[in-house]
């Protein structure tokens, strides 16, 4: 866990040794090329002349957990930094891709298909560069979170205003995915019952249902790293890929069929409109853009994959993004266009509200199943991707209430000099959390919040 009072926010104007706490090679002036040639001899005569592959090619950067947390490449489960990239780019894949594609088949009906794909591509450019530079801040500044990075560059009351509004922007984001979880999974569990019992008259509480999925739940909303929930990204994104399929093919088969009409002059081929090239109104660009923009939303996870990749050299973190942002628009392109070739003009917000759940007499056996799968397939996608919503949530309250009461942020570096007149004015709040601990030391004094969380929940 994080401990901030290990924390050295660094400054562009700080004359502060280049290094990262790995090893002593890097305070070497000689260019980087140099210390891989001179090293290179040396190190293959113990391990094969593959150790030098693991120093940090900038030692500018300041990473915490320090480069050297990698133990040389392996991931095994007691390294500080055990993620491969392969499970960094599904961790970012699982966050991009979440409630927000449900609404981009209504972005390509608004737009149009041309104007809609520069927006996907707009967005995805946009969405790889900005969190590129957030991982560059955080590297130069020292600092492992969002809070960290913000107070190195405006200080630290504006570190507490983030964190409170990357809190307050979580909670909301997070009681959005209950809703869509319980508008998917109760009509699908009433389904099974009817099915079950032979009644038609069934009814499922959908908020108990809720609480339910929510009690499931609760042992991937107490992990503390994106690595501990790798299984939940490939299984979100395997099960969200069927959806896409099944829209893809049902888009894609009514389009030709609308195509093979209107060079008969079918009457039912011009109430079945695609647009390809349409010219948007302002309210349509203003409508559409946004849904486009925030299905790419991922930000907030971004440190927490950095600060647990193996070798986490800019090149490798360029890789994890470049591959989880291509991945992501890939399958929210097709999921959106397959979605408005199914539909046309009368896709809803939410394109599940166009799929049927119960099978129609004129309907395909075989559309039928795919559909229901891929529904199962979106339920279970948003299901388990909840807990990445609850991790960086949970952070950034835990960094606000060491802000608040711990003030363990604000602490000069000298922790020792921890004095009794600093004592004097913490708050209420934390000398009556405190009271009870008659032998409290000046570590104890200065441990965090998250620390605690951690002797609660280890």
């Amino acid at each position: 866990m994080k401990n901030y009072n290990s924390i050295t926010i660094i400054h562009e104007d700080d004359s502060l040794p280049l290094h990262d706490g790995s090893t002593s090679l890097l305070l070497s002036p000689l260019p980087y090329h140099h210390i891989i040639s001179s090293s290179s001899n040396n190190s293959s005569k113990d391990n094969g002349g593959s150790d030098f592959l693991h120093y940090n090619p900038h030692p500018q950067d300041h990473l915490a957990p320090p480069f050297s947390a990698s133990q040389h490449g392996n991931s095994d489960s007691n390294s500080n930094r055990p993620s491969s990239l392969l499970v960094g780019s599904f961790n970012l894949i699982a966050t991009i891709i979440g409630g927000g594609v449900l609404s981009l088949p209504i972005a390509f009906q608004k737009c149009g298909i041309f104007t809609t794909t520069l927006f996907m591509l707009i967005s995805a450019y946009m969405t790889y560069s900005s969190l590129i530079m957030l991982c560059y801040s955080s590297r130069r500044s020292g600092g492992s979170s969002y809070g960290e990075v913000v107070r190195s560059a405006f200080g630290e009351k504006m570190e507490e205003c983030v964190s409170w509004l990357l809190f307050t922007f979580l909670v909301f984001v997070m009681a959005a995915y209950m809703v869509l979880i319980r508008d998917v999974w109760t009509p699908l569990v009433q389904l099974l019952l009817v099915q079950q019992r032979g009644d038609d008259e069934v009814e499922v509480n959908g908020d108990r249902m809720l609480l339910g999925i929510l009690i499931v739940l609760l042992p991937f909303l107490f992990q503390r790293s994106l690595h501990a929930l790798r299984w939940n990204c490939y299984i979100g994104f395997g099960s969200i890929l069927v959806l896409c399929v099944a829209l893809c093919r049902g888009g894609f088969q009514r389009y030709y069929l609308h195509y093979e009409a209107s060079n008969n002059y079918d009457e039912t081929a011009a109430a079945f409109d695609i647009e390809f090239f349409k010219v948007p109104t302002t309210q349509d660009i203003l409508f559409s853009f946004p849904i486009v923009m925030l299905a790419f939303l991922c930000h907030f996870n971004i440190l927490s994959i950095q600060n647990t990749l193996n070798r986490p050299t800019r090149q490798r973190m360029k890789h994890v993004v470049g591959m989880a942002v291509g991945a992501s628009a890939t399958l929210m392109y097709f999921f959106g266009l397959g979605g408005y070739l199914l539909y046309g003009s009368s896709i809803k917000g939410n394109v599940l509200l166009n799929i049927p759940i119960a099978k129609s007499s004129d309907e395909d056996e075989e559309e039928y199943w795919l559909f229901l799968l891929g529904r199962i397939g979106c339920g279970t996608t948003l299901f388990l991707g909840l807990p990445l919503l609850a991790l960086p949530c949970r952070d950034a309250l835990l960094e606000v209430v060491d802000v608040l009461f711990h003030r363990s942020h604000h602490r000069s570096s000298d922790h020792n000099s921890f004095s009794s007149n600093e004592n004097k004015n913490d708050s209420l709040f934390w000398k009556l959390l405190h009271k009870l601990n008659k032998n409290e030391t000046i570590q104890d004094a200065t441990i965090t919040t998250e620390d605690e969380v951690k002797i609660v929940f280890p």
